[in-house]
């Protein structure tokens, strides 16, 4: 134990940022401006990122529309009575899912039936529908895309063993 007028230890100085070393003078005119030439050099990479992502965003939908839209048209069309009728309410089906709220441009939907017979309908019949559509892709030209790209989707439906298919009436 010391003393009551023992001489305390000297406290020793707060030392300056300069003097720690955080502030260097020389240093900082050095390094002025590299955070910008940094994202000059990285911006252009990001920008090419995001437009690859907002492609592969606007295919992905676009099938998914797509084959959900073959998929009512098929199921339109096996419910149809003639091969003509089959066709008409296939493309109405399409049209219908795929009016304004997809990236099909107007008027380009598409829809083509098969295997819908001409006579009567025998067991374990499917019909097949394929629907497609343009789509506008011009924003991603810079990644190669063409400005227009044609999509399809394909779908089988049993037809329905209760529909009336005769041509004398049922």
């Amino acid at each position: 134990m010391m003393p009551r007028f023992a001489r305390q230890p000297r406290r020793k100085r707060a030392r300056s940022a300069r003097e720690r070393g955080l502030i260097c003078e020389r240093g900082s005119m050095r390094e002025r401006g590299s955070m910008t030439v940094e994202l000059a050099v990285i911006a252009p990479g990001l920008i090419l990122l995001l437009l690859l992502i907002a492609a592969a965003g606007r295919v992905v939908e676009v099938q998914g529309h797509i084959d959900g839209a073959a998929r009512d048209a098929a199921r339109a069309a096996s419910l149809a009575q003639s091969p003509g009728q089959a066709d008409q309410l296939a493309l109405q089906s399409a049209q219908a899912d795929l009016g304004l709220h997809s990236w099909c441009s107007a008027g380009s939907v598409s829809a083509q039936v098969a295997g819908f017979p001409d006579g009567p309908a025998g067991p374990g019949q499917d019909v097949t529908v394929t629907v497609g559509c343009a789509v506008n892709m011009s924003p991603f030209s810079l990644l190669g895309f063409r400005p227009s790209m044609q999509f399809t989707g394909e779908a089988v439906a049993p037809l329905d063993p209760f529909t009336c298919r005769s041509a004398t009436g049922c």
